[in-house]
């Protein structure tokens, strides 16, 4: 396979989550914003969607324990267990009910925008924790997202405060998610098997 070939078989996963994520963020935008059905319960909701999310990780790994890894899991000391999911399970909670909370009180417009500015907390923790070394070309890629991220809301955003660190706190428990699960799945020996065993 040629250099092509070889990137853009990532093109149909990273299609789909944009069409989820966004799909995501507008049914939340939806059910949580004051001009919509105001839900006035964005937690509640958002820990519903986490149950869920762990019965249904659960079941399959249960169902489907060497496909889907779930013997590395039952065979890890409650110790081991906790040292990995509590602090993951801490800023993935963190960044989703702070996104949420936020969706109640701004726009989807304004979201995005402060949203656009996650690279330079998921970069800025790796450098911290040393899972990255600093490099000049990076902060030139993560700079262009943020601007054009920024460039395709920019007029169209009113502000709210609340919202705003609402928001940021979010973006920046955001940033430091991905590099708190890298290090800590990064303990692992053998690594788990599949995204299921993760989310379980």
């Amino acid at each position: 396979m040629g250099f092509y070939e070889d990137h853009c078989i990532y093109l149909p996963a990273m299609l789909g989550w944009f069409v989820f994520s966004a799909a995501l963020s507008s049914y939340n935008k939806i059910v949580f914003g004051e001009t919509n059905m105001n839900f006035p319960c964005p937690l509640l909701m958002t820990s519903i969607h986490f149950l869920t999310q762990w019965l249904f990780s659960y079941t399959i790994t249960s169902i489907y324990p060497e496909t889907h890894g779930s013997t590395q899991i039952t065979s890890m000391s409650w110790e081991k267990f906790l040292w990995i999911s509590i602090p993951c399970g801490l800023v993935t909670s963190g960044d989703i009910g702070l996104s949420n909370l936020a969706l109640v009180r701004i726009s989807m417009t304004f979201y995005t925008m402060i949203k656009s500015s996650a690279p330079i907390f998921v970069v800025g923790s790796a450098y911290l924790f040393g899972i990255v070394e600093f490099k000049w070309s990076l902060i030139g890629v993560v700079v262009i997202i943020i601007c054009g991220e920024y460039l395709t809301v920019l007029g169209e955003a009113e502000f709210d405060f609340v919202g705003f660190i609402l928001c940021l706190s979010a973006t920046i428990l955001s940033g430091l998610r991905w590099t708190v699960i890298q290090l800590k799945l990064k303990t692992l020996e053998p690594p788990l098997k599949t995204t299921l065993a993760t989310m379980r």
